[in-house]
């Protein structure tokens, strides 16, 4: 599956839903080929010698693909031909179990397990390992991890080993990524790909300051961004707090609140910026336009209806009755 996992496109996929890839695969004549072509886009050599399988999670979001999941053994490359016509994106490929090779802008490395290694999807290249190698992979668009990592070109193809602590910040984002319902809304989706986007850069360029004394900064920024998009997949939770924060990342109420702090704002602070930005984006929605504003404030995390009008007003300098009524005069 590693070719697929390499020059899987960002854009839009195919129509087979993607519960459904492995079970249409499985009917197929020659399914690893088939399995590549319908998943990823991309040529897989066939060993006759080794049925299909794969057990793997996969989920598209605008603008990246996150897979976690092991699968059949693979020697997969990117033809010649297909360069022209791929997505201009990148590929950070995390082995989690086993060992896997891969080679790419005049360089073969062994990527063992633990480490990652940045891979492009416009230059040809290869990735291979056996069945029982397991990865996470995330893949992005070139251009916006470009902005975050400072010369790109150089950190292409430099395996980096990710500490136990920072590959299960990454591990807990990317299983975020793939539970996210397809029904979420937009701006959620934007969001959680952004964030991976700041994770991978972080890691990437980050790794070489570890200490095995001083957590590194990255680590602390990865906490924090695994935090946020847990934040913002709850923002209707009235229960969220710094304890439910703390105890889904198994560290302490005060830490959480510590993070916030260290980037200028409290949790509380934070936590209500992003349900009246959220609430906000629900009143300009078109399609909500005929709920109850209580709804609405509801679903944001607001459980007092004058405490949301009161503070939505002190942001937006608006009430979000006027905010509405502005909306669909201007449609």
């Amino acid at each position: 599956m590693l070719a697929g996992l390499i020059l899987v496109t960002s854009g839009p996929g195919p129509e087979t839903p993607d519960s459904s890839i492995a079970a249409a695969s499985e009917n197929l004549q020659t399914p690893q080929l088939q399995f590549g072509r319908l998943t990823f886009n991309v040529e897989s050599p066939l060993p006759t010698d080794t049925p299909f399988s794969t057990d793997a999670a996969l989920h598209r979001l605008p603008g990246a693909i996150v897979f976690i999941g092991t699968g059949f053994p693979a020697n997969d490359r990117m033809p010649d031909a297909a360069t022209a016509s791929s997505p201009d994106d990148v590929v950070f490929a995390v082995v989690l179990k086993g060992r896997a090779r891969a080679s790419q802008h005049g360089r073969e490395e062994i990527i063992e397990q633990n480490h990652a290694v940045l891979m492009t999807t416009r230059d040809t290249g290869w990735h291979t390992s056996s069945c029982e190698t397991q990865h996470l992979i995330v893949q992005i668009d070139r251009a916006a991890l470009s902005i975050k990592v400072p010369n790109l070109g150089a950190w292409l193809m430099r395996p980096v080993l990710l500490e136990a602590q920072t590959l299960r910040l990454l591990m807990a984002h990317c299983q975020e990524a793939i539970d996210l319902d397809g029904a979420a809304p937009t701006h959620l989706q934007h969001h959680v790909v952004a964030d991976l986007c700041s994770l991978i850069a972080l890691l990437t360029i980050g790794c070489e300051n570890h200490s095995e004394t001083s957590p590194p900064s990255s680590t602390r920024m990865l906490r924090l961004q695994a935090i946020k998009a847990a934040i913002e997949a709850s923002l209707g939770n009235h229960g969220l707090s710094a304890e439910t924060l703390a105890a889904a990342q198994k560290i302490s109420p005060d830490y959480v609140r510590k993070l916030f702090r260290e980037h200028g704002l409290s949790l509380s602070e934070y936590l209500l910026e992003r349900r009246l930005a959220y609430a906000h984006a629900l009143l300009l929605d078109p399609l909500r336009a005929d709920e109850r504003i209580g709804k609405i404030a509801d679903e944001a995390g607001f459980n007092d209806l004058s405490y949301f009008n009161r503070t939505f007003r002190r942001r937006y300098a608006t009430s979000p009755s006027d905010l509405r009524r502005e909306r669909k005069s201007s449609t």
